[in-house]
Order: C-alpha cells, then sequence, then structure tokens
C-alpha cells in the first residue's frame, strides 16, 4: 500500500478485516461469510493475491476479504451479504464462479 493510500477508512477496513480472519481461525465465522470469503478469494486469485495488492484500493487482498464493504463498488464482489442474500446471490453465479 502506497501513503497516499493510508486513510482512515482503510485503517478500519485493515483492523476489521483482520480482527475477523483471526475470529474465523478461532471460532469460525458462519458459514456463508466463509463461502463469500472464499468466492472472494476465487475472484482475485490472478490479480490482487500475486500482486500482494488489491487492484482497486491496494490494501492486502487476504484481509480484505473479510471486511464487509467491498472495495469496488461491487463490480468484482458485493459487500458481505446476510446468508439469505447469500443464497440469492449464489443463484445468479454459474458453476465455474463457485469453485
Amino acid at each position: 500500500m502506497k501513503l497516499n493510500q493510508i486513510t482512515i477508512s482503510n485503517v478500519k477496513s485493515f483492523i476489521e478485516g483482520y480482527s475477523k480472519e483471526f475470529y474465523n481461525r478461532l471460532i469460525g465465522l458462519p458459514i456463508h461469510i466463509q463461502e463469500q470469503v472464499s468466492y472472494r478469494h476465487l475472484k482475485c486469485k490472478d490479480d490482487c493475491i500475486p500482486q500482494e495488492g488489491c487492484i482497486h484500493c491496494g490494501c492486502d487482498p487476504i484481509g480484505k476479504h473479510f471486511t464487509n464493504k467491498s472495495c469496488n463498488g461491487g463490480e468484482r464482489f458485493p459487500d458481505l451479504m446476510n446468508n439469505e442474500e447469500w443464497e440469492e446471490f449464489k443463484k445468479t453465479l454459474d458453476e465455474n464462479e463457485l469453485h
């Protein structure tokens, strides 16, 4: 992340993302959140993850996958959803987007 990308919002996202990741490792987040984190990981595996920074905001992509808010305005993946919203969203995806 570049110095000009350090904002209050990005710091908040950093804390949120890594707190949730830690919680997930210790206790486990709800399945619908875990599935969305996995989906975000799949969407970023070819560009953000190899370059170790989100192509939209510069944040660490692994931590960013755990934050509620999408940094890309929903272009690549939406904000984290509740269980019902996630189940409906999955119906709009083709099988390749989930694996």
